[in-house]
């Protein structure tokens, strides 16, 4: 596990922060990360709520999700759809949780819904009170400060045009999937364009963890920058 100082820009969260970026999540290739989940969690018996990117009619995905929840003894609740079963009762429900996950899907129809349905602040803020973000996959890029990082990943541009920028609680760039969809020579090229970031390409059992202004990147993670990969400082 490799730990650096970051700052974030200055429209991160630069103090108080809580988040945890998965590639994705298979037991037991991620069980690295899911303890240092539990650690930030702090409790027996957390809550997580969750945000699926797009609606889930049988339920399958989200039925799976808890099964991989249950394994810690953490209970996944509310489901709150963005794009079909949208209540304000659901939201509050999802704010009192101890930790909200955002899942995977397409990174810029999930981005479309959360701006539909105004729901950015609203995470943002909920991370200032002190509330563990968990994005997985299209869940974690939505955290930094542009999506376009998905294209990397097999994502395509939708035929509406949809503004790139994400949440911004952070100040670098991540690419989930490294090695299976991700190309390490497209994200080099990536990377040249955006010289000036950061870009960590992780593999399935990699993640990053950023607690307050530390980042601790779990398993199989590179750091790019300007085309170069690099031991992160």
């Amino acid at each position: 596990m490799v730990e650096r100082s970051s700052s974030g820009n200055k429209d991160a969260i630069a103090v108080k922060r809580k988040l945890v970026f998965y590639s994705n999540q298979v037991l037991p290739d991620t069980e690295e990360i899911d303890r240092r989940l539990l650690a930030l969690l702090g409790k027996e018996k957390p809550r997580i709520g969750y945000i699926p990117s797009v609606s889930d009619p049988t339920g399958m995905y989200y039925q799976a999700q808890k099964a991989y929840y249950r394994h810690y003894d953490i209970n996944l609740e509310p489901c709150f759809g963005l794009d079909n079963r949208y209540t304000l009762d659901d939201l509050g429900a999802l704010l009192t949780a101890d930790a909200i996950h955002l899942s995977g899907g397409n990174t810029f129809y999930f981005l479309h819904w959360l701006r539909v349905r105004n729901m950015l602040d609203t995470i943002k803020q909920y991370v200032e009170r002190g509330g563990v973000l968990i994005g997985v996959s299209a869940g974690a890029i939505l955290m930094t400060p542009d999506i376009r990082t998905t294209l990397l990943c097999g994502d395509v541009l939708p035929p509406q045009e949809i503004a790139p920028q994400g949440l911004g609680l952070v100040d670098f760039a991540f690419v989930p999937h490294w090695g299976s969809y991700a190309a390490m020579e497209e994200i080099k090229s990536y990377s040249r364009k955006n010289s000036n970031q950061v870009i960590y390409a992780c593999s399935d059992n990699g993640g990053i963890i950023v607690e307050n202004e530390h980042v601790q990147l779990v398993g199989d993670v590179s750091a790019i920058k300007n085309g170069s990969v690099y031991p992160p400082a």
